[in-house]
């Protein structure tokens, strides 16, 4: 008859990247600056990340209009990376590095497209 507390406490503590973007931004951010020289097609973010088309879709969109990532069109593709020239560039990188894990990812995006220049390990 107890009344139950109005804040549940998380069984795992929360990371400083749950605490600056949501699931989706993390796994996009962590796949395109933990890997970037490579770019990506939407259904390698896809894969790579296990988001949903529409919210991976919503995010490249969000960071392609904001200049973080650049959209290249190739034939009837568009190739997403992270943008070299972004003036948060490399802070990105250090982000990605120290609070996102992103070694699971790669493998899945580059079991599509798997190419000698591709680096197997986050730059």
């Amino acid at each position: 008859m107890g009344s139950r507390p109005k804040h549940r406490i998380a069984d795992t503590p929360a990371s400083p990247a749950d605490a600056l973007f949501t699931t989706t931004q993390q796994r996009v951010l962590g796949l395109l600056f933990g890997y970037p020289a490579r770019n990506f097609s939407i259904s390698e973010i896809i894969a790579a990340t296990g988001a949903g088309s529409g919210a991976a879709q919503r995010e490249l969109a969000r960071l392609a209009e904001s200049g973080l990532v650049t959209m290249q069109p190739v034939g009837n593709q568009k190739r997403y990376q992270a943008n070299p020239y972004a003036s948060i560039h490399d802070e990105l990188i250090a982000i990605v590095r120290k609070t996102l894990d992103t070694a699971p990812q790669l493998p899945l995006a580059l079991s599509r497209d798997q190419s000698p220049d591709t680096p197997t390990e986050p730059v």
